[in-house]
């Protein structure tokens, strides 16, 4: 039987997948469901996932550059074949 902590650590940590997910959502055309979708098929962390976008979206790199710092990210490949799968 969990406890009173591991209930509110849980509880914490749905609520900040939901707001992450609402604020992702909020900057592109992915509704917060998708977002979350993506987040879970690829098993990206939130703040990978948050980062991948920042690379994306980085307009002073060019798309080899984008690609190598995505690369670099755990998962962050996987995640943008996720958003591309939800965009096409």
């Amino acid at each position: 039987m969990p406890n009173k902590w591991d209930k509110i650590a849980d509880e914490a940590d749905k609520a900040t997948k939901a707001t992450l997910a609402n604020q992702i959502s909020s900057l592109t055309t992915l509704k917060d469901t998708e977002i979350a979708a993506i987040i879970e098929k690829s098993g990206i962390k939130r703040e990978d996932f948050a980062a991948v976008l920042k690379e994306v979206k980085d307009a002073t790199k060019s798309n080899a550059a984008k690609a190598n710092a995505v690369a670099k990210i755990n998962k962050g490949v996987a995640s943008l074949v996720e958003i591309a799968t939800k965009l096409l």
